[in-house]
């Protein structure tokens, strides 16, 4: 078996496997050379979370080239409504004590429901995990990353640029 050099690309997705077919069309990749990783809403919601270090952890372990953060257009991920996963956490019978002190020691910002819901607006969203990304110091700024919004449905695809 021989061993190829090809560089990898890194895709952050959300959890809707309906894109995937694009994938290797935005890349430009082939399949095999492709690492994908899911985000349901395809959010980084802390830069030192489990997202940003299965980010971290692939580039430097699979000869990552590049990052595509590739987020659904339509998708129903981006369309939480924070208070009602909340109103079900509290049927689930969590104590709202519970919720209080994570509001309160701000492990998930001030409001939970917000943190929830995370960014309804994809293409924001999308830049802010590239722009996240880019200047976290574990980085490295040689790394080319890009952003795009899919329709799984068409088959379109749309560029969006960080900030």
């Amino acid at each position: 078996m021989q061993k190829t050099n090809e560089k990898k690309a890194l895709v952050l997705t959300g959890l809707s496997v309906k894109s995937h077919p694009l994938l290797p069309v935005i890349t430009n990749k082939k399949a095999e050379q492709l690492i994908i990783t899911t985000s349901f809403g395809t959010i980084i919601s802390q830069p030192y979370g489990c997202t940003i270090r299965d980010i971290i952890l692939a580039v430097y372990s699979e000869d990552i080239e590049e990052i595509y953060i590739i987020g659904e257009k339509d998708s129903k991920e981006h369309a939480i409504n924070g208070e009602e996963i909340l109103s079900k956490i509290r049927k689930a019978g969590i104590a709202k004590e519970t919720i209080e002190t994570i509001e309160y020691i701000d492990a998930a910002g001030s409001n939970l429901s917000s943190w929830l819901s995370g960014k309804q607006d994809v293409n924001k969203m999308i830049t802010e995990n590239i722009d996240l990304i880019k200047s976290h110091p574990l980085i490295p700024k040689t790394l080319s990353i890009y952003g795009f919004i899919a329709n799984a449905e068409t088959g379109e695809f749309e560029a969006v640029a960080g900030s």
